[in-house]
């Protein structure tokens, strides 16, 4: 396989089993806001396109979700402020991942998660087995927030990843935010660079809320990379569209 679409599919699975680990939902009592937009709460405010909040589910509550069809979520609140979740997808993936959020006060939260499974499996007995960690950081409510976030990730493969190595240690840093624009839809926008290899994703689309506990995600994720079976200074880049499905069972 050439050492370039190995770096792209390696990178975009990462990005949507670390980044999106913990995308959770909540629906929680709110204070009231002096706006327009208040009289329909957010069920998706946990979660961005790719990346997650601080936010956790409440206790007993369960998480639905799926993007691009080929990827899907499970998730289930142990108690308000720890979550457990399997994620899996068409490609062999199988991942269990715990998150476990610090309540500062209503506008700042914190949180750490960590994960650990099978990341990719494709025939010929080729594999990817992952772990990694996260911590992550709120600010504002559940309308309008900001996020910023890092983590570290391993990966050892069955097949050679980047320059002929199949253990690969990566570390990322992140931005993500939303902003109601109407009763019914939100801007997102996100930023994701992993430094150990120069590589920049991300996402920029919409959410559109449905009824109260269900939301669908439209977006772009552009993702940029040099090669280094080419030559240090030539930048490759792509995009990838993301459609997603949300959904909230509240069982309280």
């Amino acid at each position: 396989m050439h050492k370039g679409i190995i770096f792209f599919l390696l990178f975009y699975f990462i990005i949507f089993f670390t980044n999106a680990q913990d995308d959770y939902v909540i629906v929680e009592p709110t204070k009231p806001k002096n706006t327009v937009f208040s009289s329909i709460p957010n069920p998706d405010f946990t979660n961005y396109l790719l990346t997650s909040s601080a936010y956790t589910l409440k206790s007993r509550d369960i998480r639905i979700s799926g993007t691009d069809i080929i990827f899907a979520k499970g998730s289930y609140g142990l108690t308000n402020n720890t979550m457990a979740s399997i994620s899996i997808s068409l490609v062999g993936t199988l991942i269990g991942s715990i998150k476990q959020q610090i309540h500062i006060n209503d506008d700042l939260k914190m949180a750490g998660s960590a994960s650990i499974g099978q990341l990719l499996s494709i025939p010929g007995d080729s594999m990817i087995f992952f772990s990694g960690a996260q911590a992550m950081i709120t600010l504002g409510d559940i309308q309008n927030n900001i996020t910023l976030g890092s983590g570290i990730y391993y990966a050892k493969s069955t097949f050679d990843l980047i320059n002929e190595e199949r253990e690969l240690f990566l570390n990322n840093v992140y931005i993500s935010t939303q902003k109601q624009i109407s009763q019914r839809v939100y801007l997102i926008a996100e930023g994701i660079y992993f430094w150990d290899y120069n590589v920049f994703s991300g996402a920029g689309g919409i959410k559109i809320i449905i009824k109260q506990h269900m939301s669908l995600g439209f977006g772009i994720m552009p993702l940029a990379w040099r090669d280094p079976s080419i030559n240090k200074s030539n930048i490759e880049a792509s995009a990838i569209p993301i459609i997603s499905f949300r959904m909230l069972l509240d069982r309280h």
